[in-house]
C-alpha cells in the first residue's frame, strides 16, 4: 500500500480523476479505474445520439438457391443481369438438382447450391400460377394465351362468354366491359410546433391526419350489338351533370324496341309550342308499331330552364329571387346611428331625409392578395364611437344631463373606448404588444376584450376609391367584390350631420406621425367570427330565466345589410322594368301577390306592403302597383340590385304591418308566426334557408339591361352541353355558324351579322 501512495504521488496532477464506480461494491481490492483528460483531437461522445435523415439500404445477398420459398420478392431488387447463366442439372442420384449460377463458363457468381424434387417441384407449381394469372389479366380467353402486343392482351376485364340463348336478345354472346381510369389516394400526418411559452405544452403541438382520395373511371360496356353502358363519374366535377350515366339499348328494324335509354337522357324537340329538355335523368324509349312510331320519357329535370330575349341592344330576361338570396357580405352599414335611421329616412320617398352628408371615407381590407401598397397595423374595435349600441357595459359614456339617443350622432367620443387608448399612448399603439393591453394589460384603464370578438389585429390594405362605392346620405359602403370569411372591413370617414363635422376612427391626417410599425385605430365592420346568436350577453335580461341566460348577435353582425338582391346583370334601363313580391302558399299551391289575410295588409299588393311603391309615376303619394324606380335609393341599375327601403323588410318591418292592438290581436299574433321571417336577419343566410316553411317569399318579374354588340351573357353557370338554343324572331340558328356558345363562361357570340342587324328579337 505504501509503495501505491508513493506512486500516486509522484502521477502529477490530472485534469480530473475518480475511482470506478464498482471499485468498492464489486470488492476488487487494489484495482482503481483513473479518467484521464480526452485530447483535443478526439470528438466528444457523450452527447445525445441524433439518428440521420438519410434512409439506409442495407443489401443483403440472398441466401440459397433461388427457388427456395424465401427468395426476395420485392420489385426494388433487380434481376441477375444477362451475362449471369442460371444452370439446373440433375445430379447422378436423381432426386437432387445441382444449381449453378456462372458468369461465363468457369467464373462462380455464387456458390453452388442443391435443392430437393419436391422444391424444385413446389417453384415450378408457384410460377405455373402466376403465370396463368397474368396470362387472364392480359385477357386471355378459354385458355388460350393472348399474344403481347395485341390489343386483347392489354384488356383488363376479358370477355365474358354468354352462350347461344344471349344472342337473340342482345345480338350477341358476349360481355365486353373496359373500364378506364384513375384512383388517387393521399394519406399522411401533419404536425404543427408553435413555441408560444403562452400556449400550454398539448396546444404548442398539434397533429391531424391528411387524407384525400380522388377517382375518376370511365367505364364502357357492351353486350351484344344491342345493349351499351357508358358511365363516367369524377369526384372533382363542378356540378352533378357532368357525371353521366347512361344505359342504350338498339333494337334492331324489325324490332318493335326501336331504342331505349336509362339515366341522362334528352328530349329535344324543334318546335316552339313544346318545349324540350336536355338535362333530364330518366327513362326514355322509342317504339314503332308499322308507319306510327311514339317516343316517351320518364325523367326528371336536374336543371333549370332560363330564357334571356335580346333587342336592339339590350337584354332582356325573366327572373325570379327567394326572399333569403340578399347579397351577402358586400354591403355594410358605417354605424348603427345609420342602421338605426334608415327607414326614417326614406319613409317619404323619393325624398331622403337623413340630413347626413359623408365627406370622407378609408376602407381598409385584410391583405390577402401579396400586395405591398397601401399597407398599415389596424386594429378594429367593435364599439368605437357608438354611444348606444355597444357591447361592453365598461365603455358606457358617464353620465350626463343628456343621455345618448337614436339621434345622437357617432364619433369618436361617443363613449369611453377611443380616450382609454389615447390614453395608453406609445403601448397601445405597439404592435408587439398592442394585444397584451386590450387584453387586460393595460392597467384597469378599460374592460379586457377579447380577440376576434372585440378587436381584430391585422395587417389591412387600403382600398382604391375604385374598388366601392358608399351612399353619402344612407351611410353604408357597397364593395365589388365580396369578402372571404376570414377578411377583416374595417373603415375611418367624418360626416357632416346638423351642422357640425364628426370623425371615427382616424384618417390619413391622424396617422402620418405614427410610425410604420405602429398601428392605427378604425371602427370595425366585419371580423373574422360573425358571432351569431352564441355570446352571452355581458348586459343580460334580468327578467330572463336562468335556465336559458340571454345569448345576442355581436353588433357588427347587425352591421352587414340584408335587405339588398342582385340580378347578376349591368346597365338596367328603366323601361320596361317589372317587379312583384309574391307569396307561394302551400295551402293552395297559387303564387300570391297580396296575403288574404290581415287587418291592415289584407287583400294589399305585397310590393305596396313592403314599401316598394309609395308613390305614382309623377311622384305623388299615390302607390300605383308598381316598382318606385329610384336609383341609388331602391335600385342600383349600374351594378343591377334592388334595394328595400328598410333594414329587416321581411322580419321587423312586415311584423310592423301587423295590427296586435286591435280585437283580432290574438289572430293577428298567429299571422305573425306564420309570415314573418325573423330568423333571416338573426340566423346566418345557410341556416335561414333551411327554414323552408318560412322562405316563401319571392322577387319575381323582368329586366332589361345593357348587352355587347354580339356576346350574350346567360344567366347562372355550368351550362348544360347542347342545351342553348338561339332564335331570331321565328328562325332556329344553327350552333357553330350562327353562333358559338361558350359552356364554361356561360356566354353566346353571335357570329352572323345579319341577325345582329336586325329588329327581330
Amino acid at each position: 500500500m505504501a509503495s501505491l501512495l508513493a506512486w500516486w504521488a509522484q502521477a502529477g496532477p490530472l485534469g480530473h480523476s475518480r475511482l470506478g464506480a464498482g471499485w468498492l461494491g464489486a470488492g476488487r481490492r487494489g484495482t482503481a479505474v483513473l479518467d484521464t483528460p480526452r485530447p483535443a483531437a478526439v470528438a466528444d461522445t457523450s452527447a445525445r445520439y441524433k439518428p440521420s435523415r438519410r434512409p439506409r439500404l442495407r443489401q443483403k445477398d440472398r441466401p440459397g438457391s433461388p427457388f427456395g420459398p424465401g427468395a426476395r420478392r420485392s420489385p426494388l431488387t433487380l434481376p441477375l443481369p444477362p451475362s449471369v447463366k442460371l444452370g439446373v442439372v440433375v445430379d447422378d442420384s436423381l432426386k437432387n438438382f445441382n444449381v449453378e449460377e456462372k458468369i461465363g463458363k468457369d467464373i462462380d457468381f455464387r456458390d453452388p447450391s442443391v435443392v430437393s424434387f419436391k422444391e424444385y417441384e413446389a417453384y415450378q407449381r408457384r410460377e405455373a400460377i402466376r403465370e396463368y394469372y397474368r396470362q387472364k389479366m392480359r385477357g386471355g380467353v378459354a385458355g388460350a394465351p393472348a399474344k403481347p402486343g395485341t390489343p386483347q392482351a392489354n384488356r383488363l376485364i376479358p370477355k365474358i362468354y354468354l352462350g347461344p340463348v344471349a344472342d337473340r336478345i342482345f345480338g350477341g354472346s358476349y360481355v365486353d366491359i373496359r373500364p378506364a381510369g384513375s384512383v388517387t389516394i393521399k394519406a399522411g400526418w401533419r404536425q404543427n410546433f408553435n413555441e408560444n411559452p403562452a400556449l400550454t405544452l398539448r396546444q404548442q403541438s398539434v397533429g391531424d391526419f391528411l387524407f384525400e382520395q380522388n377517382m375518376n373511371i370511365n367505364l364502357t360496356g357492351q353486350i351484344g350489338t344491342k345493349l351499351k353502358l357508358v358511365f363516367n363519374y369524377d369526384t372533382k366535377a363542378s356540378f352533378d351533370f357532368e357525371n353521366q350515366m347512361k344505359f342504350d339499348f338498339g333494337g334492331k328494324d324489325t324490332d318493335i324496341i326501336k331504342k331505349l335509354d336509362l339515366g341522362n337522357v334528352s328530349l329535344p324537340l324543334t318546335n316552339s309550342l313544346v318545349q324540350g329538355g336536355q338535362n333530364l335523368f330518366g327513362i326514355k324509349t322509342e317504339l314503332q308499331f308499322g308507319r306510327l312510331g311514339v317516343t316517351a320519357v320518364a325523367a326528371t329535370v336536374r336543371g333549370t330552364a332560363d330564357e334571356v330575349r335580346v333587342q336592339n341592344g339590350a337584354q332582356g330576361r325573366q327572373y325570379e329571387i327567394k326572399a333569403s338570396q340578399y347579397e351577402r357580405d358586400r354591403h355594410f352599414f358605417l354605424s348603427h346611428f345609420f342602421r338605426e335611421r334608415y327607414d326614417q329616412a326614406l319613409r317619404n320617398l323619393p325624398t331622403v331625409q337623413s340630413g347626413v352628408s359623408i365627406t370622407r371615407l378609408e376602407v381598409y381590407v385584410t391583405n390577402d392578395n401579396r400586395t405591398t401598397d397601401n399597407l398599415r397595423n389596424v386594429v378594429a374595435l367593435m364599439d368605437l364611437a357608438e354611444p348606444l349600441r355597444y357591447y361592453r357595459p365598461g365603455f358606457a359614456p358617464l353620465p350626463s344631463t343628456n343621455p345618448p339617443t337614436a339621434r345622437t350622432p357617432a364619433r369618436n367620443g361617443a363613449n369611453r373606448q377611443y380616450a382609454a387608448l389615447l390614453g395608453g399612448g406609445a403601448t397601445a399603439r405597439d404592435n408587439a404588444t398592442v394585444d397584451t393591453y386590450l387584453q387586460g394589460g393595460n392597467g384597469g384603464a378599460f374592460p379586457p376584450l377579447s380577440k376576434n370578438l372585440d378587436f381584430e389585429r391585422v395587417r389591412a390594405r387600403k382600398l382604391d376609391a375604385r374598388e366601392y362605392s358608399f351612399n353619402a346620405q344612407l351611410g353604408y359602403v357597397s364593395l365589388n367584390t365580396a369578402l372571404l370569411p376570414d377578411q377583416v372591413l374595417a373603415v375611418s370617414y367624418e360626416y357632416f350631420f346638423n351642422g357640425q363635422t364628426y370623425k371615427v376612427g382616424e384618417t390619413v391626417e391622424d396617422y402620418t406621425t405614427v410610425g410604420q410599425d405602429q398601428v392605427i385605430f378604425l371602427k370595425l365592420l366585419k371580423a373574422t367570427n360573425p358571432g351569431v346568436g352564441t355570446l352571452p350577453d355581458p348586459r343580460p335580461d334580468p327578467l330572463a330565466p336562468t335556465a336559458a341566460p340571454a345569448t345576442r348577435n355581436t353588433p357588427t353582425w347587425d352591421l352587414m345589410m340584408k335587405n339588398i338582391y342582385p340580378l347578376n346583370a349591368s346597365q338596367l334601363q328603366r323601361d320596361n322594368f317589372q317587379l312583384q313580391i309574391i307569396y307561394k302558399d302551400d295551402a293552395t299551391g297559387v303564387d300570391l301577390i297580396s296575403l288574404k289575410e290581415g287587418a291592415k295588409i289584407q287583400n294589399q299588393p305585397l310590393i305596396q306592403v313592403l314599401g316598394l311603391d309609395r308613390v305614382n309615376p309623377n311622384n305623388d303619394r299615390n302607390p300605383d302597383g308598381n316598382f318606385d324606380y329610384f336609383p341609388g335609393i331602391t335600385i342600383d341599375p349600374e351594378l343591377g340590385k334592388i334595394i328595400f327601403p328598410n333594414v329587416q323588410p321581411f322580419g321587423n318591418f312586415l311584423r310592423a304591418q301587423f295590427d296586435t292592438t286591435g280585437t283580432d290581436a290574438g289572430a293577428e299574433r298567429e299571422r305573425i308566426k306564420k309570415y314573418v321571417y325573423q330568423s333571416l336577419y338573426n340566423q346566418t343566410q345557410s341556416d335561414a334557408q333551411q327554414q323552408q316553411e318560412r322562405d316563401k317569399f319571392f322577387l319575381r318579374g323582368r329586366f332589361q339591361g345593357g348587352a355587347s354588340s354580339d356576346e350574350i351573357s346567360l344567366p347562372g353557370i355550368g351550362i348544360a352541353q347542347g342545351s342553348v338554343r338561339v332564335r331570331s324572331g321565328s328562325t332556329l340558328l344553327t350552333e357553330g355558324t350562327d353562333y358559338q356558345v361558350f359552356y364554361d363562361q356561360a356566354k353566346v357570340k353571335i357570329l352572323n351579322p345579319a341577325y345582329l342587324n336586325s329588329a327581330n328579337e
